[in-house]
């Protein structure tokens, strides 16, 4: 489903929670939706992603948005192809020695450092744009599409959901469980939480039965 489909089926199966004047900002669905995808995605381990970091000269430490439990690097080379590193667990022995040579154009290992971190051995010399590309478990984000160079392009109701479609209707459930909690509804919230958990346990056994669940 779309963005717009999604608003279509919480608008319908929730259609007394919207129209009154409790339902006053035109931004709040669109929130409760992003909230919500992102909810599954880090429950579930349904969602691998790609996100494109700058290089800065300089500078060791990157974070990773969006990607909570990174997988693999990869770095722009020479030629303009992605390339991929030696990869270590931060303070491994072999980072040492690395760590105190001199600046140079291009990496030669990186350290994962806690779940959405990596620092850079040796430090980048020169600053390049989507120089590094990151890859692992995520979450949709604020953006749900990107552009061929991996800038983020702004979501219209014609976006569809980056979500394994398996997880839709878990996200409907989920969007309207968090919608009924904001309006103080019990028995509405209630309802969708035991549909949305329902829902959510048949994503995970999906995400594990193809492999795409952690340990």
């Amino acid at each position: 489903m779309n963005l717009g489909q999604i608003k279509q089926r919480v608008r319908m199966l929730g259609r007394n929670y919207f129209g009154t004047d409790a339902d006053r900002d035109p931004f709040g669905l669109d929130y409760i939706i992003k909230e919500s995808a992102n909810q599954i995605a880090r429950n579930t381990d349904c969602l691998v992603g790609r996100r494109y970091l700058s290089l800065v000269a300089g500078q060791t430490i990157y974070a990773s948005p969006d990607i909570y439990k990174i997988r693999a690097t990869r770095f722009l080379d020479s030629n303009g192809d992605y390339v991929q590193p030696r990869m270590y667990n931060y303070g491994d022995q072999m980072l040492v020695a690395l760590a105190n040579k001199p600046s140079q154009a291009w990496a030669e290992a990186v350290g994962i450092r806690g779940m959405n971190e990596i620092a850079i051995y040796p430090t980048p010399l020169n600053d390049v744009t989507n120089g590094v590309m990151v890859e692992g478990y995520a979450i949709p984000g604020e953006y749900w599409v990107y552009d061929a160079n991996g800038n983020p392009l702004t979501n219209t109701d014609a976006t569809e959901c980056p979500l394994p479609v398996v997880a839709h209707d878990c996200l409907v459930y989920g969007v309207l469980a968090d919608r009924a909690m904001q309006m103080m509804d019990p028995n509405g919230m209630q309802i969708f939480k035991a549909q949305y958990m329902e829902r959510l346990g048949q994503v995970e056994s999906y995400a594990a039965m193809y492999m795409r669940r952690t340990v």
